[in-house]
């Protein structure tokens, strides 16, 4: 037989060589060259490489037209469900055509189809059908008795909460949820004046949206899936599980789980649910609603559940769903040698955390390992601190910071061992590891002001230097052992030169105001200059229990400024500033700590900070990446942007204030300091 497999999958995972005798077997793998290369070189079989910017069934249909008849094309990814499909169909191959692929891949037409059979699906409409202002639809969906056959004209029968979900996305891709349908409207049509979901994907309007999405009404309940395998339409495995959490969080940056059940009617409602779309021959993962009176469709694929699904799906059943579907649709019989018996009395259940909310970012894993102690637990994947993470959503577990597999024979207790693991451990990417370094170290401070009194300040400056720094050293070797860093306290590194991410910390900035009673102008700032920009930063302010950082900067300041003072050095400010504040009708007030004047500028207690008494990069790298995540002007006072990670660190000075006033403050400073 000559088998065509669309392959955009690591080829391990799949067992394709459990599932298909390829000494058998004349076998060809269509995939991008990055797929091609994860077939072990032993495998006798022919590839075709696929240009991953075109068309899959468009590049294929060509080259199938001069070759021998092909008896089986199998794709196991859901973007490849529909060429696969359109590719039977335009060469009289057996399995799902492109009618049926039509009902698992477009989410208006298996709601439609699912309602038409008598199955509740949440009320929904096309968005196109709405996106022109002053747009109708006829809905679909439970109670609106209508259907998706009522005359043109109806409206949607509900205005609250709204899902706006593209039509051909898997694992909640691009979904987003709006308090209203107007807003979920705005949305589709372009015209959203901001972000007004609740949950955020990034995703901008570009005049396409309409056509690639549908709304649907918001339904309150937990969400299950079931997952399973049908041959010639018979239910083979069929397993019922519970999520914990959703994955529409998951997309958006929250983790999730997913723990078995015994649940037959649900079971029994998914089953009939998916051959009422025309399947025959699949495995599939479907999503379903639980409300007091019964499921609501949510919505299904013809494809495996990604994560852990196929393995613990196996686990509880005995049937590994890829090599199953495979090797039945190859043989035309049900392959029961891939039908074992599981261990009796045990349910099994996962956890995921989200990687590709991070942008690629590096991240590490806290408060994970004591957990993952538990003998519930089967097996997990931790990343290594400072791993970067994928860009692109993935369910993978090597693209995730952590995963893992549990089992026992009690459900409801996985339930809670899995909902302590999502609410105790967390991923820090750099933005949420500057913000909590910043702010322990501060609270160090504050311990050894506490302790040491202020009798010897000269002690009491030296003891926060050494203590703050070497904990903040310590903790970055830990967490980013591969960066380098570039502190006050430490020791000149020529290393950092060439390195693609540095850290740039002052473990103590404001000693003098430190060492004072009832001073709260110090702070600790924590950077990262990565890719020749501030990455991320953290300046915390210990004396006020405040800490500004990069990953939630508090919006710009819209606070009056007639009466806000300019800061500038308490203990060295140059003559020619009070000119250049008093140039814009501000009084010059001096205060300590670059940090302390940075964030008195962001929380709209200052109108703007100038510095001009000399500098190092440490004492403003924090302060000008906080301001700049604020929305605020950074500069040098000759208006040049900041640069960071020179041989020198010596930078001297700086500007930061509210983007109205910097044209007028630079011609000051300007003017003050040249005459012109």
């Amino acid at each position: 037989m000559r088998i065509l497999v669309l392959h955009q999958n690591l080829f391990e995972r799949l067992a394709y060589e459990r599932a298909i005798d390829h000494s058998v077997h004349d076998v060809v793998y269509a995939g991008t060259p990055q797929y091609l290369a994860n077939i072990p070189p032993h495998v006798r079989c022919g590839t075709y490489a696929l240009d991953p910017d075109r068309p899959v069934a468009d590049q294929l249909r060509p080259w199938l037209a001069q070759q021998p008849p092909f008896q089986r094309i199998i794709a196991r990814h859901e973007k490849l469900i529909t060429p696969a499909a359109e590719l039977r169909d335009a060469f009289g191959i057996p399995g799902m055509g492109a009618a049926t692929a039509r009902n698992f891949r477009d989410k208006v037409t298996m709601k439609r189809t699912l309602e038409r059979a008598g199955f509740r699906v949440p009320r929904f409409v096309p968005a196109d059908a709405l996106a022109a202002p002053g747009g109708s639809a006829a809905p679909g969906g439970a109670g609106t008795p209508e259907g998706p056959t009522a005359p043109d004209g109806a409206a949607p029968g509900w205005r609250g909460r709204t899902i706006a979900k593209p039509r051909d996305e898997g694992g909640s891709q691009g979904v987003r949820l709006f308090e209203t349908l107007d807003e979920a409207l705005a949305f589709v049509r372009g015209t959203a004046a901001g972000p007004s979901a609740r949950t955020a994907d990034g995703a901008g309007a570009d005049g396409g949206l309409a056509t690639r999405y549908e709304l649907e009404e918001y339904v309150e309940g937990p969400i299950w899936h079931v997952d399973g395998f049908l041959f010639k339409g018979e239910a083979v495995v069929a397993q019922a599980s519970r999520y914990v959490g959703t994955p529409l969080r998951f997309e958006n940056g929250s983790p999730i789980g997913s723990v078995q059940f015994d649940h037959p009617e649900l079971t029994e409602w998914a089953v009939r649910c998916v051959r009422a779309l025309g399947g025959e021959t699949l495995t599939f993962h479907l999503e379903a609603i639980m409300t007091p009176d019964g499921p609501v469709f949510m919505e299904v694929a013809a494809r495996c559940g990604g994560g852990y699904i196929v393995d613990v799906t196996e686990r509880r059943t005995g049937a590994h769903l890829h090599t199953l579907d495979m090797a039945s649709d190859v043989d035309d019989a049900l392959a029961d040698r891939f039908l074992a018996a599981p261990e009796p009395g045990l349910t099994y259940g996962f956890f995921l955390f989200p990687g590709h909310v991070h942008g690629g970012a590096a991240v590490s894993v806290r408060g994970a390992l004591p957990l993952l102690d538990d003998p519930v637990v089967v097996r997990h994947r931790i990343a290594e601190p400072g791993r970067t993470t994928p860009t692109s959503h993935s369910y993978r577990p090597e693209h995730l910071p952590l995963s893992g597999v549990v089992r026992g024979p009690d459900p409801d207790a996985l339930v809670r061992y899995v909902e302590r693991v999502l609410e105790q451990v967390t991923v820090e990417d750099d933005h949420r590891l500057a913000h909590r370094l910043a702010e322990e170290a501060g609270e160090l401070l504050l311990k050894v002001r506490a302790e040491s009194g202020f009798a010897d300040p000269a002690a009491l400056k030296a003891a926060g230097d050494r203590l703050s720094h070497e904990f903040l050293a310590a903790a970055l070797a830990a967490e980013r052992p591969g960066d380098a860093v570039l502190s006050e306290e430490g020791k000149a590194d020529a290393a950092r030169l060439t390195a693609e991410r540095v850290w740039i910390v002052d473990p103590l900035d404001g000693t003098r105001e430190f060492s004072e009673s009832g001073r709260e102008d110090w702070a600790v700032h924590v950077a990262l200059w990565a890719g020749g920009r501030l990455a991320a930063g953290a300046v915390a302010l210990p004396a006020r229990g405040v800490t500004l950082s990069t990953g939630t900067p508090p919006p710009p300041p819209d606070s009056p400024v007639d009466r806000l003072p300019v800061l500038g050095s308490r203990s060295r400010p140059p003559a020619f500033l009070a000119e250049v504040a008093g140039r814009i009708g501000a009084e010059l007030v001096g205060m300590g700590s670059a940090g302390a004047k940075t964030a008195a500028v962001i929380l709209g207690d200052a109108r703007a900070y100038l510095h001009a008494g000399g500098q190092y990069e440490w004492d403003s790298a924090a302060p000008a990446a906080v301001a700049l995540a604020a929305g605020l002007h950074v500069s040098r006072l000759d208006g040049t942007p900041p640069v960071y990670n020179r041989a020198d660190p010596y930078l001297p000075d700086l500007l930061v204030c509210r983007p109205r006033d910097a044209a007028a403050l630079l011609a000051a400073v300007a003017e003050a300091t040249t005459g012109t």
